[in-house]
């Protein structure tokens, strides 16, 4: 099944039936050039609904092969995915251009639904074009904006920056997102941002706020001065995820500092 045919009955599953008539005929009349998209767009939410998408455990897979949890779209979001689908049907070379402009002449709902079709869209794998609205959306203070702009969006992954990757990354933490939600994590961690997670990791200690465990498998990659000391400190922390996070941070350590080996095997059993 398709991804316009994967969104299209889960919409069916939570719309009515005459919101999901309406999608169908705009759809077609986006993929023929009936109509234009601009006027279409906006709309959908008054027909398809604003509510979520309600599909646990649900995944949409991009043309570039990774699994996109929808978790967190609205049927609207699923709606505004089907007509950038169909608009890249008809014009395959311009349909990230096209988001990016629906983005910029948006409200907060239409923004969110044109950055969660980018990775699905035609040339998403090379294509920069949409950038914009991806590097505008990581700079916003709406949740849900830099949450589509950055979370499960193999697209900003592949083409922001590293510099702007790093801050957007960052902010993913120190807004208490999960930070496995940023596709390709391990892959664009380096050693900048390693440091960057255990300088957020001392604020949040120093402040008595929560520290994001999934950040100590990544820190371990690039180990900054000092994590082995403080990795061996949370394994005696109250929270299993964090023992767990830390044991698996050290266990990554030990190939590139044979010295941690006896501390780890100490404490094997907490």
């Amino acid at each position: 099944m398709d991804a316009d045919a994967r969104l299209a009955a889960l919409i069916a599953a939570r719309a009515t039936a005459a919101g999901v008539a309406w999608l169908d005929r705009a759809v077609d009349a986006v993929a023929t050039g009936a109509a234009a998209i601009a006027t279409l767009f906006p709309a959908a939410a008054r027909h398809v609904g604003r509510g979520g998408l309600d599909a646990p455990g649900a995944t949409l897979r991009a043309p570039t092969g990774e699994e996109v949890p929808l978790a967190a779209w609205r049927v609207d979001d699923a709606a505004r995915v089907r007509l950038l689908l169909a608009a890249g049907r008809r014009d395959p070379a311009g349909a990230l251009a096209l988001a990016d402009d629906l983005y910029r002449h948006g409200d907060a709902r239409e923004r969110t639904g044109a950055l969660r079709a980018l990775s699905f869209l035609p040339c998403a794998a090379t294509d920069a074009a949409a950038l914009p609205a991806v590097q505008d959306a990581m700079r916003a203070s709406q949740g849900e904006l830099f949450e589509a702009g950055i979370c499960e969006n193999p697209y900003a992954s592949r083409h922001l920056p590293q510099h702007d990757w790093h801050k957007a990354a960052l902010k993913v933490a120190f807004v208490g997102l999960a930070l496995e939600r940023v596709v390709g994590l391990a892959a664009r961690a380096d050693a900048a941002f390693a440091q960057s997670l255990v300088d957020l990791a001392c604020e949040r200690e120093a402040a008595t706020r929560p520290v994001p465990p999934a950040m100590w498998p990544i820190a371990a990659r690039f180990p900054p001065p000092g994590l082995a000391a403080k990795l061996l400190g949370y394994l005696e922390h109250p929270s299993p995820e964090h023992r767990a996070a830390a044991a698996a941070a050290l266990a990554a350590l030990v190939a590139t500092d044979p010295r941690v080996r006896p501390f780890l095997a100490d404490r094997a059993a907490r």
